[in-house]
């Protein structure tokens, strides 16, 4: 596993990228079979044997991820090549990776709502279904919490998309709770993430 990728964001969010891909590749040509699940553990634990000496995985009861004994924020995503990983001291966050899926524009409607759909250019739908979709996944991720539909509880407004920037979000539910979710788009990976204080 290789560090492709790491920078701070304005939130002091810390942001890694990783390659997972050579790696996945070694184990299948060795006989062993990993499941997509299997390979993201495997390479948190590599993260956590390499970076965080000290420190502990745990979770809370809702299954979001953290650090102990200091109990940083984390939280990390991946494909079947990239992982990629966030950590805040102190706020909550979320972050996810994504690569184009034709399927999304089969199920938008179950992701998306009218205000959202109407935005999107029709030439460059999939990119757009993509980013709503990975941005709704960090907020969800970052709030922690079950029982949020990605379609009635998270409204993302209106943007354009370029290959990095931000955009703001409602999540409604909670009243006036309006949130900035970043994203950088390589043409084959979207990747979002947001930061925030708790909210209960």
């Amino acid at each position: 596993m290789a560090l492709v990728d790491q920078w701070t964001c304005k939130s002091g969010t810390k942001l890694n990228l990783y390659d997972i891909h050579i790696e996945s590749q070694i184990y299948v040509e060795n006989g062993i079979k990993y499941s997509a699940r299997e390979l993201e553990l495997l390479s948190v634990q590599k993260i956590l044997e390499n970076c965080y000496t000290s420190s502990i995985l745990s979770k809370d009861e809702f299954g979001k991820p953290f650090l102990v004994p200091q109990n940083s924020e984390i939280n990390y995503s991946h494909t079947s090549k990239r992982l990629f990983w966030g950590e805040h001291p102190t706020l909550r966050v979320g972050v996810d990776i994504e690569t184009l899926r034709p399927q999304l524009s089969k199920i938008k409607h179950k992701f998306c709502r009218q205000d959202e759909l109407a935005f999107i250019p029709t030439q460059e739908e999939l990119p757009y279904l993509l980013a709503i979709w990975s941005a709704k996944e960090s907020i969800y991720k970052a709030y922690g919490k079950k029982d949020v539909d990605f379609r009635d509880h998270i409204q993302i407004c209106e943007f354009k998309l370029e290959t990095e920037g931000m955009f703001e979000a409602n999540f409604l539910l909670v009243p006036n709770f309006r949130m900035v979710v970043n994203y950088r788009w390589t043409g084959e990976y979207m990747l979002t993430w947001t930061a925030w204080q708790s909210i209960q």
